[in-house]
């Protein structure tokens, strides 16, 4: 087998008509007629992936579209192009704020909006962390430590109620149980349970525990005494302990889960209780190991449930999951978990309080820092979860209720906040970051709007950012405000000129007249492969004879088949690619070694090549390229396409 020219053999490559060098090996180009040497840009997704996620990306003539049309899939999702990516990532995005993602304008293609913005209705002061809402018919109650208010006009205006509490107890739950409401109060050692009436007529049923907390479940009640829930006929009798927890643990909510009643307690367990004639019994209970239950509700016949885990410091990870009831000797447990969300602020407790379900979704309340806390929604249909109603006061969220088709919410410390009629001045949302399946940098060229026709006083803004960690900071400074557009419907590409691997981009909805929002139906980027990202496909002669400059050709027995297997072992092979004329370096991949091709010359000699295609980064060289002479246009055939 004769010897492969290499670096090590052959000093002057030129010299002896080498024109190319894999690595070490050195090799003669076939390029004649039919047989080309090409350099193009390389796809953006290496050739094969398809990035087509919804009916706004596209194949364009030049590179590729990532949009986005819709975002009812809810928040959380990074990076768009991902291997292991869900259907469900197409309607998905990072983080929002102020934007409504799942409304449905009817008779209207799907859109995003402004949300509407909230006020403080009633302000509240509670000293114990506790501030509760009930809805009696059509009255709304709510409670301020000893203080009762009442609002028969949708929550528009409240009045002080006289209870008949006495003196010094606090109100420590609130429940509508048919046409009366229900209170529980006490002072720490001694407490009372009362009823109060549509007429505002109160009446004291018990005083013999020091009664906590109160729920309406499957049209019977239940009272929390201590570290034990007890059932409650409504009247004068309280029955034996259905649980007892051990000391310093209580029971933090329950609901009606079809077949049981389900109740959770800072013990870390979910207890299920059930009507045995007329008798609460427990039937099995769910551990939920190293988190502390906070709240639950069912909807749809989901479980929905918060937790609160305590870590080293102040530091308190609110998380909301899903779940289902199942039933085995009838002992009914929790089963199918699912982590929807996780909120992790250092200093804060982020857990949910409250849960609130509607026909279609699930609402949660979380304080995210000193000075504001949200309403989030978890959407039933696309199983999304975004940020919702704002509330411009840091507290926890105690209590939720609808009322005429409008939300209201008692943050502790500040105050009873209500969905308003009027949208919020300013929202964003981020999208996650798009690369388009590959690690290379892109040349991100143009982004697109489009909208509804704007009202006056709107504006929709697309910002870029090519930080991947922007995505956490919608106000990090490398965000830059490509489009502004404050009329019309948008619709025309605008150009922008990025590099980099990713690009985040971000949606800023804005009025300055609070009747009207703007209306986004999608956005799009264009991205083209850079120049520096190349395919270079190469005819390399494999044949036994060999050219010389200026001297005799020789025959060098079995040279092509040792050259041949030279570059089948490099497949798959990372390398650097040197062409001596024109005079480029690429490193990358062998993608492929085409089977040897025969092909006759004009004057009769057959030459012998293989197809060597090489895909990777064009290197700085030394030589500027300048013209089609020193491109070796003439000299070798070489065609670029794309730089």
């Amino acid at each position: 087998m004769p010897r492969i020219p290499t670096t090590i053999n052959i000093s002057n490559p030129k010299r002896y008509g080498y024109d190319i060098k894999l690595d070490d090996i050195l090799l003669r180009s076939a390029v004649g007629p039919g047989r080309d040497m090409t350099i193009q840009s390389s796809d953006v997704e290496g050739g094969q992936v398809n990035v087509r996620q919804n009916a706004e990306d596209f194949t364009s003539n030049l590179g590729r579209v990532f949009s986005r049309n819709d975002f009812s899939g809810g928040s959380n999702l990074d990076i768009a192009h991902r291997k292991d990516g869900t259907e469900k990532d197409t309607i998905r995005f990072w983080d929002s704020q102020g934007v409504d993602v799942f409304k449905k304008d009817l008779g209207s293609s799907y859109n995003i909006s402004l949300l509407e913005s909230t006020t403080n209705q009633r302000t509240l002061s509670s000293s114990d962390g506790d501030n509760h809402i009930a809805v009696v018919d059509t009255a709304i109650y709510l409670s301020d430590d000893a203080i009762l208010y009442k609002s028969t006009d949708g929550g528009e205006s409240f009045s002080v109620q006289s209870t008949g509490l006495t003196a010094g107890y606090h109100i420590k739950g609130l429940a509508a149980h048919g046409n009366l409401l229900y209170i529980t109060a006490n002072n720490g050692s001694a407490g009372e349970i009362e009823t109060f009436t549509s007429g505002g007529t109160s009446t004291q049923k018990m005083s013999a525990a020091i009664y906590d907390k109160i729920f309406s479940v499957k049209g019977k009640l239940l009272v929390t005494i201590d570290n034990a829930i007890h059932q409650y006929d409504g009247n004068t009798t309280v029955g034996s302990a259905i649980v007892t927890l051990p000391p310093g643990e209580t029971f933090t909510d329950a609901t009606d889960a079809g077949a049981v009643i389900l109740a959770t307690a800072t013990d870390g367990r979910i207890y299920s209780l059930k009507d045995v004639t007329g008798t609460f019994t427990l039937k099995g209970q769910t551990e939920i190991t190293n988190e502390r239950p906070t709240c639950i509700v069912e909807s749809n016949g989901i479980i929905f449930y918060g937790t609160r885990e305590d870590q080293t410091g102040a530091k308190k990870i609110g998380r909301l999951y899903r779940a289902e009831l199942r039933v085995a000797d009838d002992l009914y447990v929790l089963a199918s978990n699912q982590l929807i969300k996780q909120w992790d602020v250092d200093g804060i407790d982020n857990s949910p309080k409250a849960l609130y379900a509607t026909r279609d979704s699930i609402y949660l309340g979380i304080k995210e820092s000193a000075s504001t806390s949200f309403l989030w929604r978890y959407y039933l249909p696309t199983t999304g979860i975004a940020r919702y109603y704002k509330a411009a006061a840091g507290g926890v969220v105690s209590d939720i209720c609808q009322v005429n088709e409008k939300f209201l919410f008692s943050v502790v410390g500040s105050g009873l906040f209500k969905q308003t009629n009027l949208f919020e001045t300013e929202g964003f949302i981020i999208l996650p970051a798009a690369d388009f399946f590959t690690a290379e940098s892109k040349q991100f060229v143009g982004a697109e709007v489009s909208t509804e026709t704007l009202d006056t006083g709107t504006s929709v803004e697309v910002a870029l950012s090519t930080k991947f960690e922007s995505l956490n900071n919608s106000a990090d400074s490398s965000f830059e405000t490509v489009i502004t557009q404050s009329g019309g419907t948008g619709d025309n590409e605008v150009q922008i000129e990025k590099v980099s691997r990713f690009i985040v981009a971000k949606l800023t909805l804005k009025t300055s007249t609070t009747s009207n929002t703007p209306k986004v139906k999608s956005v799009q980027v264009r991205a083209l492969a850079r120049p520096e990202l190349v395919v270079a496909r190469i005819p390399i002669n494999i044949s036994d004879r060999v050219n010389r400059p200026n001297r005799k050709p020789i025959k060098v027995k079995e040279l092509g088949d040792a050259l041949y297997n030279a570059l089948r072992d490099k497949e798959g092979d990372s390398v650097t690619l040197q062409i001596f004329d024109p005079n480029e370096i690429i490193r990358g991949v062998v993608e492929s070694i085409s089977y040897p091709v025969q092909s006759n010359t004009e004057v009769g000699s057959v030459v012998q090549y293989a197809i060597i295609t090489v895909r990777g980064t064009r290197q700085n060289v030394v030589t500027d390229v300048t013209s089609t002479e020193v491109f070796g246009i003439n000299a070798l055939g070489l065609m670029r396409f794309g730089a």
